[in-house]
């Protein structure tokens, strides 16, 4: 009987259809028996020096002893898929035979990041091509530029909740990476909390890891904003009837139809792969991570040094490439670093990679006036550098704007 390995070399020998299969990311290390993977590396081999793959004869000259089949399991997706799955249990089983030995000599310490590497890996071992045709994807193209072009402004991303940020980002959009940034104390955990806010009412499922603020007091300040009331009487307790009956009417019910995920586990959280993770269990459709410079890099194996938050800022963007969605993040930028224009792209903590991998960077800073922040984008590939004020302020909650000179789809 063929094994599936056997009938994907057949189907290629047959058909001359490697594309797919390459396509699909299935490399030599996919076929696990040795003389069958020898024999793709030649099929590979000889596309690479002749554009085409090769035919059954030339397959039996140089491995006369594959046993070509006829026969199939199932269609080549079937076949491409079982490969798929066949990996992810190799790299599954090697990973926990490497976690239990790490575990017997470490601990639980030694053994985690190699867990959280093994899921990342196997996770990642799934099948999808992301190749896109540029010549022949022309009037797909055009039918996009079109309804931008009779819909002018319109949102194309996920609203932010500010004005001004929707005026210059039209939303944030899948593959996107947005870094805010500012001093310490300057609200930025705050206006991401607002940027949640208006995700989920528009239907987005957020996902926030908070490595800033403990989550019962995200849910006060969410809590707060929800009801307008102060979230600091919350905690207090000291709540006139009236805000008494406007917290009830808010949280008696369900806030919506798809969740909002809050997620304490700041250890399983605490690297890129550890969110990946996450994201892999959780399917949101918007990252956000408060305080992005506590992550540890499991390049360097390092945290908060230029080489580490280098790597953690190349990780997040990939995060939003491979995954397809938005990742918006926060990271704090030092007063020495802050001149007498305020903050700019250089203000930035220990590395510049957040500028360089980021699509936008906004800056919050505080005011001379105690309630009100200057947004300022110090960074972006489709804006110029400008800033706005806000306003945050809390009997009862809430943001205002100084008014924005564009028309806005609401």
């Amino acid at each position: 009987m063929s094994s599936i390995e056997e009938e994907v070399i057949s189907y290629i020998a047959a058909t001359g259809d490697l594309d797919a299969v390459v396509q699909d990311g299935i490399t030599p290390e996919y076929f696990l028996d040795p003389e069958t993977r020898k024999v793709y590396q030649s099929i590979l081999s000889f596309r690479a020096d002749f554009g085409e793959a090769p035919t059954p004869e030339v397959i039996h000259r140089d491995h006369p002893a594959f046993p070509f089949t006829e026969d199939s399991s199932g269609p080549l997706e079937y076949l491409l898929r079982s490969l798929h799955e066949s990996r992810r249990r190799t790299i599954i089983d090697l990973g926990m035979g490497a976690v239990g030995e790490a575990l017997d000599k470490g601990g639980s310490e030694a053994a985690l990041p190699l867990l959280r590497l093994m899921l990342a890996q196997a996770t990642t071992a799934s099948a999808g091509s992301r190749e896109i045709d540029y010549a022949a994807t022309g009037a797909q193209r055009l039918d996009v530029y079109r309804q931008a072009r009779d819909n002018p402004g319109e949102m194309l991303g996920i609203p932010t909740g500010f004005r001004f940020l929707d005026m210059v980002t039209l939303g944030i959009q899948p593959q996107q990476m947005i870094v805010l940034t500012g001093l310490a104390k300057s609200c930025k955990t705050t206006i991401m909390l607002g940027m949640t806010r208006s995700a989920y009412e528009y239907g987005a499922k957020p996902l926030l890891v908070s490595f800033e603020m403990p989550y019962l007091e995200i849910a006060r300040r969410l809590d707060g904003f929800l009801a307008r009331v102060n979230p600091r009487k919350l905690q207090t307790g000291q709540l006139s009837a009236t805000e008494w009956r406007s917290l009830e009417e808010a949280l008696s019910g369900p806030l919506g139809e798809q969740p909002y995920i809050v997620t304490e586990d700041r250890a399983g959280a605490m690297t890129i792969s550890g969110i990946q993770t996450k994201i892999d269990q959780l399917s949101p459709s918007v990252v956000f991570v408060d305080g992005a410079y506590f992550l540890y890099d499991e390049i360097s194996r390092e945290s908060q040094t230029p080489l580490a938050l280098t790597n953690v800022s190349r990780g997040l963007k990939k995060l939003a490439l491979t995954n397809d969605l938005p990742v918006v993040v926060t990271t704090q930028s030092l007063s020495h670093k802050v001149g007498a224009k305020g903050l700019t792209a250089a203000s930035l903590g220990y590395t510049s990679a957040w500028v360089q991998d980021a699509d936008l960077v906004v800056g919050a800073e505080a005011t001379d006036e105690e309630t009100f922040y200057r947004l300022k984008v110090l960074a972006s590939r489709n804006a110029a550098p400008q800033e706005h004020l806000i306003s945050i302020s809390w009997d009862p909650p809430m943001f205002e704007e100084a008014e924005v000179e564009a028309d806005l789809p609401y």
